[in-house]
């Protein structure tokens, strides 16, 4: 039907010269003619040779809320994209750097092993620091008890040293916080280097 209209259409005066339009109406009922009402402009709509046959068409014009849609679910398909990227590059270090979960424990217990030596050695110096302030807080106490004033200089020393207590054990915490961080990073590392191991022997295994 819609073909014969066009057709019938196309053999009026008027028409046949011209580009002939195809669009449906708020009714839903197809039409015909010369141009596009403007109302319809921006809906979809057809054009049609002399032989009724259409030869372009042109889509509805989107609303703001679907242009907004279509670029937020473009930029989640980038991100997932993105994503699976880094996870491909991470993937391939993991391979070419360890050839077995034993080496990948060696390494990290290497690493905990490294930081639990400055551990140490930070907090024998906290020790040193804290025998030096015990020094230091009994002179001013003798000071204090016989009357005496405690010098200006004496008193920074005490100041200082408690000081250093502080930033030391603040470096002791932050060096257990990369240790705990070590920890998480290699147990993740290790289960998904599993993982990596399983499918490339499936895949070994399929070939065969």
């Amino acid at each position: 039907m819609v073909a014969v209209g066009a057709a019938l259409l196309l053999s009026t005066p008027g028409v046949h010269a011209g580009k002939l339009y195809k669009w449906v109406d708020e009714h839903g009922q197809v039409r015909y003619g010369d141009r596009v009402p403007p109302e319809y402009a921006k809906k979809r709509n057809e054009t049609l040779n002399s032989q009724g046959i259409v030869v372009e068409t042109r889509a509805a014009q989107k609303t703001a809320e679907q242009l907004a849609e279509e670029q937020r679910l473009a930029a989640l398909r980038a991100a997932e994209e993105r994503r699976q990227r880094e996870q491909a590059h991470k993937d391939r270090i993991l391979l070419d750097t360890f050839t077995n979960e034993d080496e990948m424990i060696l390494t990290r217990d290497g690493k905990l092993e490294a930081i639990e030596a400055i551990i140490r050695v930070t907090t024998g110096r906290i020790e040193k620091i804290r025998q030096k302030l015990s020094d230091l807080t009994k002179r001013a106490a003798n000071l204090e008890r016989a009357g005496r004033p405690v010098p200006a200089e004496l008193g920074q020393q005490i100041s200082e040293s408690r000081d250093q207590i502080r930033q030391n054990l603040d470096y002791i915490e932050n060096r257990k916080q990369e240790q705990r961080a070590i920890r998480e990073k290699f147990e993740l590392d290790i289960k998904r280097f599993r993982e990596l191991k399983i499918a490339e022997a499936e895949a070994k295994s399929a070939k065969h």
